[in-house]
């Protein structure tokens, strides 16, 4: 009887061992970013500068029990109307932040403020602009919101099986 009962429970570890498959596997994340600055001259004279943040977090978790890797990749694409002088400021503290993973994003974040954004006459932040830009000598007028657009991509792949030829090598006899 003792035999049986530690069969079954040697049976019922490789079991659930073989059913978990190892599911904690290491994940390797990169992170990048970029900021943009672009000068817009309002529909009003006003001149501006668009602030547009790039973040890119890229997640691989390779699986090799199972030979799949899964990449997932979350963007976030941040637009922001800042004022020339809060522009350059950002600038500033960007180049003297360092270097790091999300540098720009934790600069962002801490140095700009509803003060540093454009604002409407009654004193409200802008959450679009309608800027003017000459083509060709000819002004063309062209809206543009200020939002955060953040998107998650995740794809999983297999890996491809392949053949392995093996090649015997087998010692040449002569008869002389």
């Amino acid at each position: 009887m003792n035999k049986l009962i530690k069969g079954l429970f040697g049976l019922f570890v490789l079991v659930s061992v073989g059913e978990i498959q190892a599911q904690t596997f290491r994940t390797f994340q990169t992170t990048t970013e970029e900021i943009t600055y672009t000068n817009r001259t309002l529909t009003d004279g006003r001149v501006i500068v668009e602030t547009v943040i790039n973040t890119v977090v890229v997640d691989l978790t390779p699986n090799p029990v199972t030979a799949e890797a899964t990449v997932s990749t979350d963007t976030k694409k941040e637009t922001l109307f800042l004022t020339t002088d809060a522009a350059t400021s950002l600038q500033n503290a960007i180049a003297g932040a360092g270097t790091g993973d999300s540098v720009i994003s934790q600069t962002v974040a801490s140095e700009i403020d509803d003060s540093d954004k454009v604002k409407n006459n009654s004193g409200e932040v802008l959450t679009s602009i309608n800027y003017v830009e000459i083509v060709n000598g000819i002004p063309n007028f062209t809206t543009v919101s200020g939002a955060t657009v953040e998107t998650n991509d995740v794809i999983t792949t297999q890996r491809a099986e392949f053949t392995t030829i093996v090649n015997e090598v087998k010692a040449i006899v002569s008869q002389n």
